[in-house]
């Protein structure tokens, strides 16, 4: 008789020693969704033209990459939808000799040095790519003094967007 309480006294010492823990679980879930958020690729309409710029057309092939947007029209430059460059500005750009447009300049080097701090912490390469929406208005002297600006704050991948010829 004793023989059959030792077993029974092992059982219940072996079911009560084994539990679950679920953080290590949720941790690697919680890595998983984090890294298919940032390397989710969705396809559609990733650059929404500005209300006052008409685009030119194209018969251009590549889709449209998610980057960093400029938009340039006969007035004004913005990056991401903030203003960089007002009336007053955009008329001394239309005269100066120097190609490097340095209010733009300056906001570009914040969006690049952050771009490849965030590419650093997630081990990502940055891309440098850019995507410039330009009014079919805007003098080529204006679109030239941009790109190079681009070039200069770490963005040498500049895309033209256009309409695509039906």
């Amino acid at each position: 008789m004793t023989g059959g309480t030792m077993r029974n006294k092992r059982r219940k010492r072996s079911e009560a020693a084994v539990k679950l823990n679920i953080t290590s679980m949720v941790d690697m879930f919680t890595l998983m969704v984090v890294f298919l958020l940032k390397n989710y690729s969705a396809e559609g309409q990733l650059v929404t033209p500005a209300k006052n710029l008409t685009l030119p057309t194209s018969s251009v092939e590549r889709m449209a990459r998610e980057a960093l947007s400029i938009k340039v029209s006969n007035t004004s430059i913005m990056v991401e939808n903030d203003v960089v460059i007002d009336l007053k500005s955009y008329q001394q750009v239309l005269v100066q000799k120097d190609f490097l447009i340095t209010p733009l300049f300056d906001v570009l080097k914040k969006h690049s040095d952050a771009a490849r701090k965030e590419a650093e912490m997630f081990k990502t390469e940055f891309s440098g790519k850019i995507s410039i929406q330009g009014d079919t208005t805007i003098p080529y002297s204006v679109l030239t003094r941009v790109m190079y600006t681009c070039g200069q704050a770490g963005y040498p991948v500049m895309n033209l967007v256009v309409y695509r010829k039906g």
